[in-house]
């Protein structure tokens, strides 16, 4: 079959099914091993018995619900490649957005005075470390996200420490002064599409009963984490759960300027606090 018959029947088949067509194109262009100018070059090729065979096997785990940045084992991220598997979240789009409002509003900061709560595959913490040049700190509670994590640190020439425990627990008495986390914000009840719930990690998903503990926890015990001259805080947030969020940063620091920041598609994504005198990535005072 030719390549350019067996994308568009394979493209229909996974519409027809509820699936995403677009990953036949991805997996596709793994199986060939090119990218999409290679791929478009190759349409009128005939697909190799091998290649043909890859394919349809993986089509088939794509048609079961898998992701199909399992079957190529690694996600986009910031203009980088991440390693995923089982054990970690898949990197979405929309925390991109969290990157580029942290960098541009950090100010000066020195090795280990950011951090990042909830590794899963690294992606906050290794792009901050890379896009700040300093080493950053990350926790996670599950020791085989930590594993994939150190591995794209390597891998990506990242300068990060990591830590198992549970939230801020880790994390030493007035030593940060930026602090950023996408912790599990899914109600407990919530109903999940099959190739989330079937695939991703539950731990890294679900944030109780109304999908606030690590809001609550992280936030209750940033107090005494967090440096005198500490310059901001912003969470990943539900589409539903901006104001909460921003009430319980305000109640912990009413000195600061909190707000609600929208994605991309116009939902409430980022909730941050900035502390008095800090102001687009520049230190106005020098508290001790």
């Amino acid at each position: 079959m030719r390549i350019a018959a067996a994308l568009k029947t394979a493209e229909r088949t996974l519409a027809e099914a509820g699936r995403d067509a677009s990953m036949a194109e991805w997996w596709l262009m793994h199986v060939l091993d090119v990218d999409r100018t290679g791929l478009l070059i190759r349409l009128s090729d005939e697909l190799s018995a091998v290649e043909a065979k890859a394919f349809t096997d993986g089509m088939a785990r794509l048609l079961a619900g898998e992701p199909v940045q399992h079957l190529i084992g690694q996600a986009p991220f910031f203009g980088r490649m991440f390693e995923v598997n089982r054990d970690v979240l898949i990197p979405r789009p929309e925390t991109e957005e969290l990157i580029e409002w942290v960098v541009s509003h950090v100010g000066a900061v020195a090795d280990d005075e950011t951090v990042d709560v909830g590794t899963g595959s690294g992606a906050i913490a290794i792009t901050l470390s890379l896009e700040l040049g300093k080493r950053v700190q990350t926790v996670d509670i599950s020791r085989e996200a930590i594993n994939v994590a150190k591995r794209n640190a390597e891998a990506l020439g990242a300068d990060v420490v990591f830590h198992e425990g549970d939230c801020l627990t880790p994390i030493a008495d007035a030593s940060i002064r930026v602090l950023v986390s996408n912790p599990p914000y899914i109600e407990a009840d919530e109903l999940l599409d099959e190739t989330v719930a079937g695939f991703e990690p539950h731990l890294a998903l679900f944030g109780g009963v109304d999908g606030l503990d690590f809001y609550r926890t992280i936030i209750a015990d940033s107090k005494r984490v967090m440096r005198a001259d500490w310059q901001l805080i912003a969470f990943e947030i539900g589409y539903n759960q901006g104001q909460v969020v921003k009430t319980y940063l305000s109640e912990r620091y009413p000195e600061a300027e909190t707000g609600i920041l929208k994605d991309i598609n116009g939902k409430d994504r980022i909730v941050y606090a900035v502390r008095e005198g800090i102001a687009h990535g520049n230190e106005m005072d020098q508290a001790d």
